[in-house]
């Protein structure tokens, strides 16, 4: 049960963070994520856990946003520019999210603290 807690609060954070740099910090995402009740009442995820995924999510919209570049002139008009809906649907998806996240779980040791 606490893993899948843990698993399901750090791939939350990881889309939240990434809603979030993949909109620019809007105030739509900024109100959606306000209103928003999904995440646990209680701290779970670490600070490198938080870290890690601030720096993912850096990357991931550095990625968004040269893919977005590339597109110019090479799509038709009205799909150039960021996709980050498809991107962000695909990451949370992908076996790397569920993969990472798991390891995350071992290595942060806070069943431990759900124990004691």
């Amino acid at each position: 049960m606490y893993k899948s807690i843990y698993l399901d609060q750090f791939k939350l954070t990881y889309v939240r963070k990434l809603l979030i740099k993949g909109f620019n910090n809007s105030e739509a995402i900024q109100s959606i994520i306000h209103f928003d009740r999904s995440e646990f009442t209680e701290p779970i995820l670490t600070m490198e856990d938080l870290q890690l995924i601030d720096s993912l999510t850096t990357i991931d919209n550095l990625k968004m946003k040269m893919d977005s570049t590339n597109t110019i002139g090479r799509v038709a008009e009205g799909a150039e520019g960021k996709h980050p809906l498809a991107y962000i649907l695909n990451r949370f998806t992908s076996k790397w999210l569920d993969s990472l996240a798991s390891k995350r779980y071992k290595l942060s040791g806070v069943e431990k603290n759900w124990t004691e």
